[in-house]
């Protein structure tokens, strides 16, 4: 699930978030205990997701909208259509232009209230497990990506099940969202 970022002059960028017109940068040196949060997926996201399974064919990948309710409640609330750019029946290079357009304008649209929260991509097994380039490409977007939360959700679409994980800048706590209208 190897994905390519957006530099500037081919340097990364400190991770930031927008408010308004303001940059504020996300202090990324303590993670954040997984277990204070709680979560929670729309069932017309998991309807979607499910749509995406890798029955036959490559790998599809895409990002994944929020929401907050306070401050421990996080609500995956839509879904990019795919963003590849390439792809494999094992692997899938996500566009990181498409990405970001679908981003910025969802960002716009939902009039600010849902931001980047995380990625999905589909694997051709039942019941999916990460594979090495899946957990690093998570830790790499943890550093790299512009976040508002400290924390980055992965969800692997299966045949049968999903595989839902969080990365805190420090380890992969695999979570249970509660699924809402």
């Amino acid at each position: 699930m190897g994905r390519k970022h957006k530099y500037r002059n081919g340097k990364r960028r400190n991770p930031c978030v927008i408010v308004g017109a303001v940059k504020k940068h996300l202090a990324r040196t303590a993670s954040v205990n997984v277990d204070d949060y709680h979560f929670e997926i729309k069932q017309e996201v998991v309807n979607e997701l499910k749509s995406n399974a890798q029955r036959e064919g490559n790998e599809l990948c895409g990002v994944l909208m929020g929401v907050q309710f306070g401050d421990k409640l996080y609500r995956v609330s839509k879904i990019s259509p795919p963003c590849v750019k390439c792809h494999t029946r094992c692997g899938c290079e996500r566009d990181a232009a498409m990405a970001n357009h679908f981003i910025e304008e969802d960002y716009n649209l939902s009039e600010h209230t849902r931001f980047y929260i995380g990625e999905w991509h589909t694997h051709s097994e039942d019941n999916p497990t990460p594979s090495a380039i899946d957990y690093n490409s998570i830790k790499d977007n943890y550093q790299t990506a512009s976040l508002v939360v400290p924390f980055l959700l992965m969800i692997i679409v299966g045949t049968k099940s999903f595989h839902i994980s969080i990365y805190n800048g420090d380890k992969f706590v695999k979570v249970e969202p509660e699924v809402v209208l």
